[in-house]
């Protein structure tokens, strides 16, 4: 009868991967195994050097690609880059068309991609309309709308986890709040902060610029607030995205200081944006604040709503005593007039007869676009004016530009991928699991953001602008987002 077996313990050899690549001999008949050689075929046990991520491989891409945004934003208004001021614009928008041909990788289809890849198509073919009268001007267009849309391409390629997302988003939030905190100082310290106000601004004539000011409590004439921006009333665009992502923030944050943080975002936030007195936004505002309350109560998370309510609330109160002090009656006279009349009422007296004069008017004159490089920096910078019968375009809200760039076909396709956009965001605020990664908080905010955005196309060309272009990166950042986390943590769901 044989001995008995060593125990599979006893033989070290067997063990570990790489067994099968090895050649064993027994040197008696009760020795251990022993191994006399490898196979060709025998894998390495060395532990390989881990490759080095390149810059443009690497989610950091994301947020830096925000902080350079916030740069060129940034230089604009220094006095001495006055003459690179084109070189400067368009480098935020070469920027982005420079990562859509070198991020390498393959890009995941957000929902949206397919509407606004066919509105790109409908207003590339309007480069042939015999109203494109300058090349270079269609050229420029087309490559803003290209450069806008591009994130929808390059973000998506990244592997961007949910840190990174927070991290681009919290850019944004403490730059808008600087702004809005710049902006509420322009008013406490007249001529103090104000930078140069824009070109476009001062060739609108005297009367224009007199109808832009207004008389603070201490008798002093200002502009409306302009923030880090050129614009008078410019700082209520910070004003609104400073409330809005500090919403997000107060309700993810585990930290007393975050949410300190936050909350005076909010507050200065609406400080500001009562003394821009820009109404629209203010009312974009409310509606995004209830959407974002909708999302939560829908899903049952009413702990963070009365949160959402109590700060807000609380701060919004407090925020008209303080803007009223600074900025006297005739900030008070002007948000007295909101309640004075309907909100339709008020917006039709405003811009609402720049959308009725586009669908009454320009589009029946151009059904299929007016060709491109007529309106907007295109056509200032690289446009021709020259032709009589095809003179320069103004489009002061979003709606008319959509009908110079393609006529009807753009008007339907454009917003439908915007739609769509806030279709998935909904349907990732209103999950329950999401791998601990809160994308359902994330996509509340995200959906009342691209709310907010539907709402500013009836107030300026906000697919015109660098905001635009932060639309399309954040909502496939999200996407990407959540679907690197879907694949990473699937065991977890």
């Amino acid at each position: 009868m044989s001995p008995p077996r060593s125990p599979l313990a006893a033989r070290p050899g067997l063990q570990g991967p790489g067994v099968l690549g090895r050649k064993y001999v027994r040197r008696a008949p009760d020795a251990p195994l022993e191994v006399v050689g490898e196979t060709a075929a025998a894998p390495s046990q060395k532990p390989r050097p881990a490759t080095r991520q390149s810059l443009l491989s690497s989610s950091k891409l994301v947020p830096l690609f925000v902080a350079l945004l916030i740069g060129c934003q940034l230089v604009l208004l220094v006095n001495a880059i006055a003459p690179l001021r084109m070189v400067v614009r368009i480098l935020a928008f070469g920027l982005s068309l420079g990562l859509l041909v070198l991020v390498p990788g393959r890009a995941l289809k957000h929902p949206a991609l397919p509407f606004v890849l066919g509105a790109m198509g409908v207003t590339a073919l309007n480069f042939f309309h015999p109203g494109t009268v300058s090349p270079m001007g269609g050229a420029a267009q087309l490559g803003i709308q290209l450069s806008i849309m591009a994130p929808l391409f390059w973000v998506t390629r990244l592997s961007i986890d949910s840190k990174t997302f927070r991290l681009t988003l919290a850019l944004l939030f403490f730059f808008n709040t600087a702004s809005a905190a710049v902006g509420v100082l322009q008013v406490y310290f007249p001529g103090r902060f104000q930078p140069v106000i824009s070109s476009a601004v001062q060739s609108q004539g005297d009367s224009y610029l007199r109808s832009l000011e207004f008389e603070t409590a201490s008798g002093a004439r200002v502009f409306r607030p302009m923030g880090l921006t050129d614009m008078p009333g410019g700082a209520a665009t910070g004003a609104f995205y400073a409330v809005l992502l500090g919403s997000g923030f107060l309700l993810s944050s585990r930290k007393g200081a975050a949410r300190w943080v936050s909350a005076g975002g909010i507050l200065v936030g609406l400080v500001s944006l009562y003394l821009c007195q820009v109404r629209a936004i203010a009312l974009t505002l409310g509606v995004c604040l209830a959407a974002m309350s909708f999302v939560l109560m829908l899903s049952g998370r009413l702990a963070r709503l009365v949160k959402l309510v109590a700060v807000v609330g609380t701060a919004a109160v407090f925020a008209f005593g303080w803007a009223v002090a600074v900025g006297g009656d005739a900030v008070q006279s002007r948000w007295n007039s909101l309640f004075e009349a309907k909100p339709e009422d008020v917006y039709r007296s405003n811009r609402g007869h720049f959308l009725e004069g586009t669908f009454e008017h320009l589009l029946p004159e151009y059904p299929l676009g007016a060709g491109l490089g007529r309106y907007g920096m295109a056509n200032a910078y690289f446009g021709d004016n020259s032709d009589p019968e095809h003179p320069p375009l103004w489009a002061e809200i979003q709606w008319t530009a959509w009908v110079y760039d393609g006529g009807a076909l753009v008007m339907l396709l454009y917003p439908l991928g915007v739609l769509v956009s806030m279709a998935w965001v909904f349907q990732a605020a209103r999950r329950r699991e999401d791998a601990g990664e809160e994308f359902w908080l994330w996509g509340s905010v995200i959906f009342a953001y691209n709310l907010g955005a539907l709402a500013l196309t009836f107030s300026y060309p906000f697919f015109m602008s660098q905001v635009g272009m932060e639309f399309w990166l954040l909502n496939a950042a999200l996407f990407g987002a959540w679907n690197h986390a879907k694949t990473l943590h699937a065991h977890r769901r």
